[in-house]
């Protein structure tokens, strides 16, 4: 069975000179928390998360690749509050992940599934050929996908 099965329809876009401020405030109104970014000429650029902006409010200090654990308390969370007023002036394309989690709709579903449980990231689903973004396929929506799927065996 093919992936493209469990895409969810309901995914936002974003222009890469969208603020960062509106882009926020459209994911919350949305209840979701992350939107593809496109490009004027249609192409994808990147993913835009709430988890990519609060990436960019740790110091780079707290914000080691490894997950080296402190045994101190690190007193950033008025630091982090503060910065978040920074980054709403900005542009999306300045917080965007450029690497995307993709696959092309004809992947077999257990190979999305496997790929959402090893990275709890939103999977987007490009065409090959013209580089479009048919959807995004969600835990959720891989989820509901096998509920179609053990149903229609019975």
């Amino acid at each position: 069975m093919p992936s493209h099965a469990a895409i969810s329809e309901e995914f936002m876009i974003f222009s890469p000179d969208m603020e960062v401020e509106k882009a926020l405030k459209e994911l919350k109104k949305k209840k979701q928390d992350a939107a593809i970014v496109i490009g004027e000429d249609g192409q994808v650029e990147g993913e835009f998360s709430l988890q990519s902006v609060m990436k960019n409010l740790l110091p780079v200090s707290v914000a080691m690749a490894d997950g080296i654990q402190l045994d101190v308390t690190v007193r950033a969370a008025p630091g982090i509050a503060k910065r978040l007023k920074k980054v709403y002036p900005l542009k999306v394309a300045d917080l965007m992940e450029r690497k995307i989690h993709a696959i092309a709709p004809e992947m077999p579903i257990w190979e999305a599934v496997n790929h959402l449980v090893n990275t709890c990231a939103p999977l987007w689903v490009i065409e090959r050929e013209s580089g479009k973004c048919l959807g995004v396929i969600t835990a959720q929506s891989a989820m509901d996908e096998l509920k179609r799927l053990q149903e229609s065996e019975r």
